[in-house]
């Protein structure tokens, strides 16, 4: 290199300045197309979507970007999409999934663009959070849910964390409570034993989890744990709300470590005082049955005909006022630990008479008469509770749209990128 002139060793400098700096362009090229990622989304069921929310596992090689992280989605004509990360305990994903909104036709696909450390678009939301740790309310356009802990019935407590009121913003602000405020609405999953109280989740003081997921699109409240006195039964559950959704979901599992011998055990159970005049369901073969609540023929009928413990669905509604609150089963299963049955017996859909000329609904697994329950044994359940106006011309029409769509997740995967 000394032998070359001054002047040649300046103009080969300069080249190679200019080459290691292309170099170095192409490269960060690689390295930011290696910080996205396609998905591609398929409506297989053949029902369009106006509004539904994705949870995307976001890759390993993610993972240090943590909920801070900002990950921009784009969908059609490269537009932007509001977007939220959560963290999560799920041992095959990174530890992060990303929720977002999509829109899609019946039986259309879409492409959507994750880009890793990107300006993600501000949510114009309408979802809500407010209070502290468990004493929460969370509330969308359509709902208000309140979670405040306070004493029970003989001085118990009842914990936060469990749902205790809720407010129909779209009907007046009408709230679906007890008269007697030592009550709570929400009581499943529940469960007693002949030589003990009956209990609920909603005395669950024993936590051994706890995980509070607050953002613009979707909230989340899960907890897991025991009741004090039924040590043996692992209980989790986990409330999640959606931006502009008209429903919240709930998800339960019961878990027995030990053997027991229960002579109730039930999900699914909401109860209310005198605010509705109608229950609405479907049987078996299809037929909507529509009873009056208050009613001596309507209980006769139920006593000699129960809904069936499987139906899709169930609600109240106020012939007067129009609004409804109704239970979509979304899923069950009572497998137990080695794929097996976990037992049932007596197991139906009830309509029941409470305090105050209140109402309310649950869905028995045990029921009657004590049975064993074997250590192994569990009962898990999704329902999604909703708020809509109801169409007595088509009594089952909104409901079953719902329904429809939740029971029929959209097909998320990874897109081919080559």
């Amino acid at each position: 290199m000394d032998n070359i002139p001054k002047n040649q060793r300046v103009q080969i400098w300069k080249r190679f300045m200019v080459s290691l700096a292309g170099f170095l362009i192409l490269s960060s090229g690689y390295a930011e197309e290696l910080e996205t990622l396609k998905i591609k989304v398929e409506e297989t069921a053949g029902l369009s979507r106006d509004l539904e929310y994705l949870e995307v596992d976001l890759p390993l090689s993610w993972r240090d970007c943590g909920s801070r992280c900002s990950v921009s989605v784009f969908g059609e004509n490269n537009t932007s999409i509001p977007t939220q990360i959560i963290e999560t305990d799920e041992k095959n994903s990174g530890g992060l999934k990303l929720v977002f909104p999509v829109s899609i036709g019946a039986l259309e696909s879409k492409e959507y663009l994750l880009k890793k450390k990107g300006q993600a678009l501000e949510a114009n939301s309408d979802l809500e959070t407010s209070g502290s740790e468990l004493d929460l309310v969370v509330e969308n356009k359509s709902i208000l849910a309140d979670f405040s802990g306070y004493v029970g019935v003989n001085d118990e407590r009842l914990v936060a964390g469990h749902l205790g009121n809720l407010v129909l913003k779209e009907f007046g602000d009408i709230r679906l409570a007890r008269n007697d405020p030592k009550l709570k609405i929400h009581w499943s999953p529940n469960f007693k034993r002949e030589d003990y109280d009956y209990k609920t989740m909603a005395h669950m003081t024993s936590i051994e989890s706890l995980s509070i997921s607050k953002g613009p699109l979707r909230v989340a409240l899960s907890k897991s744990g025991w009741v004090p006195g039924y040590e043996e039964i692992a209980l989790r559950g986990e409330y999640r709300f959606y931006a502009g959704l008209p429903f919240f979901v709930f998800s339960s599992e019961m878990a027995f470590r030990e053997d027991s011998e229960l002579e109730l055990l039930r999900n699914d159970e909401m109860t209310m005082d005198r605010l509705f005049t109608h229950v609405v369901f479907p049987r078996p073969d299809g037929e909507v049955v529509d009873l009056p609540l208050y009613d001596d023929a309507s209980s006769e009928a139920l006593e000699k005909e129960p809904i069936a413990y499987d139906a899709p669905w169930l609600y109240f509604y106020n012939k007067n006022e129009s609004y409804a609150f109704g239970s979509i089963r979304v899923s069950y299963d009572n497998r137990n630990r080695a794929g097996g049955e976990s037992p049932t017996q007596g197991k139906y859909t009830s309509i029941t008479t409470t305090k105050n000329d209140g109402r309310y609904w649950d869905r028995k697994l045990i029921y009657g008469k004590s049975l064993y329950v074997p250590k192994g044994s569990r009962y898990r359940e999704t329902t999604a509770y909703i708020v809509f106006k109801v169409d007595e011309n088509d009594l089952a029409g909104q409901i079953e749209y719902y329904r429809e769509r939740l029971c029929n997740p959209l097909k998320v995967s990874y897109a081919d990128e080559s």
